[in-house]
């Protein structure tokens, strides 16, 4: 009897070790696959490995935060949050789990969850304030929070004032909120830093577009309405218009390096043929009507 309990606990001994060497070798390969950069088999490597240390009754929760993590990065947040989670459970309690918490909830378009998760982060590691504050602002920014968001952009310019992303979300975040000099000041220093930025060098020759445009719709109608429009009354206008009409010259350059970065783009070739026809250019406005046919 004694010889078979014996024999029972060595097989079972066998077992286990078996069980172990086994999550250990995919625990290497996981890495390895990470590595490599091959993120979704590196997922799927860790997650086995956790369920296979679980078996074991030796819980990683590293491993479950590793496979959410490399999960994140393939774009399978279904996958990633309750991996997260349960590396949350175990006990798994640094603020690199709170970023990625983060990135899958944005992924999921679950803002408020998102912003919770970073906000826990952020509480956790000032040293990583910077990094969790870019995060926020593409939170805020998608979920239309655009004074929040312009709160955390600045705190994070106060550390690093050419941030470029931090610069562009401040300008985005800035047009959003209709506040137009303030929005064009935000781009133009993101093309001090980046002159090669394509969104920075469109949302800014748009921008100067439409603001300029706006003023010359308003003029042309306050003079359409006169009922007798005198030769003072439009002499006096014609002038405006002109003055009004270098703002279109101000927005060309960007719309123009803009059009060269995306030369299929409609709404910049509508912004360049009127600008051009404004400031008859009617040569490069008719090259514009053409594209857009």
């Amino acid at each position: 009897m004694k010889q078979l309990i014996v024999i029972s606990l060595i097989m079972l001994v066998g077992v286990m070790t078996g069980y172990s060497q086994e999550a250990d070798i995919l625990k290497s390969d996981a890495i390895i696959m990470e590595s490599q950069m091959q993120y979704l088999k590196a997922a799927e490597l860790y997650e086995q490995a956790a369920i296979k240390y679980d078996a074991e009754q030796k819980s990683d929760a590293f491993m479950y935060f590793k496979a959410g993590q490399c999960y994140n990065r393939v774009k399978r947040y279904d996958n990633a949050l309750p991996l997260l989670n349960e590396a949350k459970q175990n006990g798994y309690d640094e603020v690199d789990l709170y970023i990625s918490l983060g990135d899958a909830y944005v992924g999921k378009k679950d803002y408020k969850q998102a912003e919770e998760a970073l906000l826990k982060g952020r509480e956790k590691d000032e040293e990583r304030e910077l990094d969790i504050n870019k995060k926020l602002a593409f939170t805020y920014l998608n979920s239309k929070q655009y004074e929040k968001s312009v709160e955390v952009i600045n705190a994070g310019l106060a550390v690093e004032p050419n941030d470029v992303s931090l610069l562009y979300y401040l300008g985005s975040s800035y047009q959003r909120l209709k506040k137009y000099p303030e929005a064009c000041e935000s781009l133009e220093r993101v093309l001090e830093v980046d002159p090669n930025h394509k969104n920075a060098t469109k949302m800014l020759g748009v921008l100067y577009f439409k603001l300029t445009d706006h003023k010359y719709n308003v003029e042309t109608k306050r003079y359409e309405a006169l009922k007798n429009p005198s030769r003072v009354d439009y002499h006096n206008s014609t002038k405006k218009m002109e003055q009004i009409s270098k703002g279109y010259s101000k927005s060309l350059p960007y719309l123009e390096k803009a059009h060269s970065n995306s030369p299929k783009d409609k709404s910049i070739i509508s912004c360049l043929n009127v600008a051009y026809r404004r400031l008859k250019m009617e040569n490069k406005a008719d090259e514009m009507s053409q594209l857009l046919d």
